[in-house]
């Protein structure tokens, strides 16, 4: 680590504006296997010596620190694909110190316009170098392959270009970040996870056991819906587990009630083993769930397009 600090503090960048111009990507992935994305982007300066930084944004259950290979070639070295690496937990950017570059990114980026929060920012820097000089526009492609986690789900993408010596200013034209359009993963585990669209429920976290803290939302903003004017909401809840046993809490009371975030936003927050009194021997599989008013007399539950009757929600829990 002494050699690389000391290669930063010898950079020189002057006028440097950092372009990513488009991404390359399939709409529709099948879970478990290698996904290629490929991002092309440019760079002006007069001069400038310093290392590519490149950030993906991905869902947790993906891994992708240990499943993504990012490489690169550039118009000074046509034909040779260089590499890069995962930055290592205690390299700072430079205009955040103590922290690190994925905390720095999720500080000020969040999960990008994805509405779930499961997602992180994974970032690398090239081995090498990166070397401008008489003003060229320097033109780049990164290539990008990662193992697509097990799970069905929609999500946003996020990229992210940057370079260390820059490490995140306030001058923005040193850094870009753009998004992919809605992304959906096939063919894999559980009920699909949607990352895209905000919907009236929401557990998290969505891999998870008994004895895991978990916490269910009821998010009224998603639509106009029977419960806007209620002043209570509850969450009436089965869990069904391993065994063929069904635990129920169907009352409104202290128990069942849902707390008020913000808005049209509620949430109820509970040990799963404790809150419906799961015996030691037994693996909750779902829990099935819907939303009510002080006096059970309006709800929200799952409604379908094609006009089937509405359900209660459904969430199964895993852990992976």
């Amino acid at each position: 680590m002494a050699g690389f600090a000391s290669l930063l503090l010898t950079t020189i960048v002057f006028v440097s504006c950092v372009y990513l111009d488009s991404v390359e990507y399939e709409s529709t992935l099948k879970a478990g296997d290698d996904a290629t994305f490929t991002v092309d982007m440019h760079i002006d300066a007069s001069k400038a010596s310093t290392r590519l930084i490149f950030s993906l944004l991905v869902p947790k259950s993906w891994n992708a620190t240990q499943n993504t290979t990012v490489t690169y070639t550039d118009t000074y070295n046509e034909g040779i694909v260089k590499t890069m690496s995962v930055v290592s937990s205690d390299v700072a950017p430079k205009n955040c110190p103590g922290m690190t570059w994925d905390a720095a990114l999720k500080e000020k980026y969040g999960v990008g316009p994805n509405v779930l929060n499961d997602m992180e920012w994974i970032t690398f820097q090239s081995d090498e170098m990166y070397e401008i000089f008489d003003g060229d526009k320097q033109n780049a492609k990164i290539s990008i392959v990662t193992k697509v986690g097990p799970e069905n789900m929609r999500f946003k993408l996020g990229f992210f270009v940057n370079h260390s010596d820059d490490g995140l200013s306030s001058d923005e034209k040193h850094y870009k970040v753009l998004y992919s359009d809605c992304i959906e993963v096939i063919d894999g585990e559980g009920e699909l996870i949607d990352f895209c669209e905000m919907h009236f429920n929401l557990l998290q976290p969505s891999n998870a056991t008994k004895d895991d803290i978990l916490t269910v939302k009821f998010q009224g903003e998603a639509e106009a819906n029977d419960l806007d004017n209620a002043n209570e909401i509850y969450l009436i809840a089965k869990a069904f587990t391993n065994t063929g046993h069904e635990y129920a809490l169907t009352e409104r009371t202290a128990k069942t009630k849902m707390i008020n975030e913000e808005g049209k936003t509620y949430s109820l927050t509970f040990w799963a083993a404790d809150y419906f009194g799961i015996p030691a021997n037994e693996e909750i599989l779902r829990i099935e769930y819907y939303f009510t008013n002080e006096d059970g007399s309006k709800s929200v539950m799952q409604t379908y397009e094609t006009g089937e009757p509405a359900t209660w929600f459904l969430s199964m829990l895993t852990c992976k």
